[in-house]
């Protein structure tokens, strides 16, 4: 049975802290821990609670130590509602009552329910703390309702109900044999520089990886990412990494690689380099007519290193081709050492959709899908790996 840690602080929303805390204990594990502010709003008299073991004007010695209890006694913590002035003292690193020191003290996830009017929801400083803590993989932000609030009028910042959140923990593990592994990703595309500041790169626009990738975190899985340039704004996070070129991805996956289990890459990586970048602007002649000559050689392989340097991990790969050659993927699976090769063509880049096929290389299957939306690819290929691992 999942541990949970219920935080309630103190807003109008705490009043359905107690409802949430009914449907919870059906079926899980749960800690209530109140702030001070907390109980001017609700009331858990006969349900065990725990306090705040100081704050500035008090300390109790015999506390010590409740906030790692707390912690390492719970797979997941609820903050809910998640007030104005709670976000701001997490993400300014305050720890003055048992509620910020679990946050302060914890290894695990954190889920939080924001409740406010909506004036302060969209305070500059409030979404400032909120990017900053967004950036920390094992926060979760729920968006609250737009509803009407308790200053009267309607807008966003009205909690989400406790049935939402039931629903929320209750959303199924797609993929369980990739629940809780370490997976390794790559994903966008990168750049060869012909000189200081310009460069060639590819269409790829990045979503397909995005989409795996946020399909593992839903599955509990232990992902790192290491992206190129995309279609889309990346968020800042501690497992997202960026590399604008073959070799600075290469680097970065071979400093994660030994320790995953699972490694997928699907960056659109240049296959050519030039073979004498210049360090600064090439400047135009004056006439304007003179031509550039520009050589090219081939780029590193990121997955072929990869795949030289594989133990346990399961390898997958992507193939972008003109057409489904499958003696020519069937090479590539060999020569790269891969568990599976996910074949599309290049009317992928820049859609919404995917086609794909995939070689199993311990079977010599080939598993053929016909053209859909890349969310619905994305289920696909780790249903497959799932399957096979």
């Amino acid at each position: 049975m999942k541990k949970i840690n219920l935080i309630v602080t103190g807003g109008i929303a705490a009043s359905k802290s107690k409802d949430l805390y009914l449907l919870l204990k059906e079926k899980y594990e749960v800690a209530v821990i109140l702030t001070k502010n907390a109980k001017k709003f609700v009331n858990f008299e006969g349900i065990q609670t725990h306090e705040e073991i100081f704050d500035s004007e008090f300390y109790e010695p015999h506390s010590t130590g409740q906030h790692i209890n707390k912690t390492l006694e719970a797979d997941l913590n609820i903050v809910y509602p998640a007030t104005y002035n709670f976000i701001g003292k997490i993400a300014s690193g305050i720890a003055d009552d048992l509620a910020t020191l679990i946050f302060a003290a914890s290894a695990h996830k954190t889920w939080l329910f924001p409740s406010m009017n909506d004036r302060m929801y969209n305070n500059a400083v409030f979404q400032i703390n909120k990017q900053k803590l967004s950036q920390n993989p094992l926060i979760k932000f729920f968006e609250p309702n737009y509803g009407r609030l308790a200053s009267g009028h309607f807008g966003i910042g009205r909690a989400l109900e406790p049935s939402d959140v039931l629903s929320a923990l209750q959303t199924p593990i797609l993929f369980p044999k990739l629940a809780n592994k370490k997976v390794l990703l790559n994903f966008g595309r990168t750049r060869t520089y012909l000189d200081k500041v310009r460069y060639l790169t590819n269409e790829s626009s990045g979503k397909m990886g995005w989409e795996i990738f946020q399909a593992l975190e839903n599955n509990d899985c232990w992902v790192t990412a290491v992206h190129g340039d995309c279609d889309f704004l990346v968020p800042k996070a501690n497992n997202l990494f960026y590399a604008s070129t073959n070799i600075k991805m290469l680097e970065l996956m071979e400093l994660q690689f030994e320790q995953a289990n699972i490694v997928i890459c699907l960056a659109a990586l240049n296959d050519f380099q030039t073979t004498n970048p210049v360090n600064e602007k090439i400047e135009k002649r004056f006439s304007g007519k003179e031509l550039l000559q520009v050589n090219f050689e081939p780029a590193i392989d990121v997955l072929k290193t990869l795949g030289t340097h594989k133990t346990n991990q399961f390898l997958v790969g992507f193939s972008l081709a003109n057409s489904f050659d499958l003696q020519k993927a069937w090479h590539k699976v060999k020569e790269k050492n891969l568990d599976l090769l996910i074949l599309n063509l290049t009317s992928a880049m820049s859609s919404e959709n995917n086609q794909i096929k995939i070689l199993v290389a311990k079977s010599g299957q080939v598993i053929e899908f016909d053209e859909m939306a890349k969310t619905k690819v994305a289920k696909i290929i780790l249903k497959t790996i799932n399957e096979l691992i």
